[in-house]
């Protein structure tokens, strides 16, 4: 399992550093301006690469049942209608409830956040692939829900960090301390959703719909809000992660 997990992260993070690391490099030196075409390629290929590296690795080291069954798992759209209700409401609640706290201000039409969401699924969504696609379950298998999802949530904080030198990014106008937070709580929401559902499409789906979502309720990065955030997520998981070991101890008896 370390094996497995040292991998993912090593190739993911020298892949997307180098990426991402190549275009902060370029728009620090006024050699490209971020939003251009070639921009907007290396920012996308950073984005998508722990797809790509889970992807490879798995195809490299599983057997081809497994393979098969894990690039099933990302394509399947065929889920009940109660669980896209379940993971388009717990979006749509993580960026709307930051509005009642002045964490927040809704400044575009809901539903652009539907017609953003393909590009989203490019431009972030992809990532589950690897994160709750890959490492949220291969490091359950050691540690609990609630700390393998703190530990993926830092991982996947730190591995945007490079974003904060790319001048012109949005993540330059971000406070670090609030994007951890929020991050953290994303971390616990969707810890629930594949937990719920075992499905890496509705964690992509999910995410998109967050990276929509904030181009409608767009957020106020203060590290107050940020708490705020991460303490309602982490008791929804708290509610959530309760119900089901309740729910798993009563099928077992």
């Amino acid at each position: 399992m370390r094996v497995e997990i040292r991998r993912f992260l090593v190739l993911t993070f020298a892949t997307s550093w180098f990426i991402w690391g190549g275009l902060a490099l370029l728009t620090q030196l006024n050699l490209l301006k971020f939003g251009s075409a070639v921009s907007m390629i290396l920012f996308i290929l950073g984005g998508i690469t722990p797809a790509f590296c889970e992807i490879w690795l798995k195809k490299k080291y599983s057997t081809k049942e497994e393979f098969h069954s894990f690039v099933h798992n990302i394509k399947n759209a065929k889920h009940p209608l109660s669980w896209y209700i379940f993971v388009i409401g717990l979006a749509f609640i993580a960026c709307f409830l930051p509005t009642l706290w002045g964490g927040a201000v809704m400044e575009e039409p809901l539903y652009l956040a539907f017609i953003e969401l393909p590009i989203m699924i490019i431009g972030g969504g992809l990532e589950e692939i690897g994160w709750r696609g890959f490492l949220q379950p291969t490091l359950q298998k050691r540690w609990s829900p609630l700390l393998s999802t703190f530990m993926v949530g830092a991982i996947w904080t730190i591995w945007h960090l490079p974003l904060w030198f790319v001048v012109g990014s949005n993540q330059m106008n971000m406070n670090f301390l609030w994007f951890t937070l929020t991050a953290l709580a994303l971390s616990f929401l969707l810890t629930v959703i594949y937990l719920f559902t075992n499905s890496i499409f509705l964690c992509i789906i999910f995410h998109a719909f967050i990276n929509s979502l904030w181009d409608v309720f767009i957020p106020v990065t203060n590290v107050a809000s940020g708490l705020w955030t991460f303490l309602l997520a982490f008791l929804l998981f708290a509610i959530f992660e309760t119900y089901r070991k309740k729910k798993f101890r009563i099928v077992r008896s």
